[in-house]
């Protein structure tokens, strides 16, 4: 299996947190850039079917995608029709919640007061002391109509509406995405930003047995200090992930440059899990890979369109 030696210019929220919680995870997602086959991870997961709907509301204003989501079902269904009930499980939520989520932006006006500026949006922003470009992808910008200031809808498919208030203020991908935001308003005119929303729904069917409310948003602000000890945070783990990067272009070993963090947490979160222990214990690990692997881009959701 070849490798990803080439330094990527760009430098995102997931890769820097692949990097900090497994650097083996990332040598094989990041560096040597690669994915199991058929991984059913692999394929459009709840949330992601969730974000590609809304997605198209937000950009196109099309209130149809409830039926656009049964269609992709059919579609995957039949390209993976060994993996058919658990896509048709997983298509089902997806589509009951997008219907969802429309009765109670009707209901709660969650939008109003809002003009949507952007969705999706891939944003990139010159890292400052780094061979790196700061790029993030944008669910939704949002621009407050009492005073002009950019705001950025962040949806979350989640198991309930109370962990993320808990943790967000602290959240690196909410600090990421709102310096990103702070740092290109700047390079457009110094247009006041203020901060993220986030867009919850909940992962529920809705029946008679499920306890409302399914959706909430909450507000994340960071202040200047917050935004500027962020920024030397990302500088000191983009100057880690280009070191890491250049000692294994020298050919040294992943075990002294990127070692596994076991664990139990480990297992369910890392895509190097089922191939971890084959490093360390002698098996052919290289085989396994060439057999269950494949080469995959784990830039392309920001490749889709250009960087803003």
């Amino acid at each position: 299996m070849g490798t990803g030696s080439v330094c990527m210019n760009a430098l995102t929220n997931s890769e820097m947190a692949a990097f900090q919680s497994c650097r083996r995870g990332w040598w094989l997602t990041y560096y040597r850039q690669l994915r199991r086959v058929h991984d059913w991870a692999s394929l459009p997961s709840i949330g992601t079917t969730y974000h590609s709907a809304l997605e198209l509301y937000y950009r196109e204003g099309r209130t149809d995608i409830a039926d656009l989501v049964r269609s992709w079902t059919d579609e995957l269904v039949a390209e993976y029709p060994d993996l058919e009930k658990e896509i048709r499980k997983d298509g089902q939520m997806a589509a009951v919640m997008v219907e969802g989520y429309f009765i109670w932006l009707e209901q709660e006006g969650a939008d109003v007061g809002y003009q949507v500026v952007g969705a999706e949006e891939a944003v990139e922003v010159p890292l400052e002391g780094t061979h790196y470009r700061l790029r993030g992808k944008i669910d939704a910008r949002l621009e407050r109509e009492a005073d002009g200031a950019w705001l950025q809808l962040e949806h979350k498919t989640v198991g309930n509406l109370k962990d993320i208030p808990r943790y967000a203020q602290n959240a690196p991908q909410f600090l990421t995405y709102d310096l990103l935001a702070f740092l290109k308003a700047k390079e457009e005119g110094d247009r006041p930003t203020d901060g993220v929303i986030i867009n919850m729904a909940k992962r529920v069917l809705r029946t008679a047995r499920a306890n409302p409310p399914f959706y909430a948003r909450h507000e994340v602000r960071h202040n200047v200090d917050e935004l500027r000890n962020h920024f030397r945070h990302v500088v000191a783990i983009a100057k880690q992930i280009e070191e890491a990067r250049n000692r294994l272009d020298a050919g040294e070993s992943h075990h002294d440059v990127c070692p596994p963090s076991n664990g139990r947490n480990h297992l369910f979160t890392c895509r190097c899990a089922p191939v971890t222990a084959m490093f360390d214990d002698g098996s052919d690990a290289e085989g396994y890979l060439a057999d269950f692997y494949q080469q995959h881009d784990p830039w392309e959701r920001y490749n889709d369109a250009d960087a803003a």
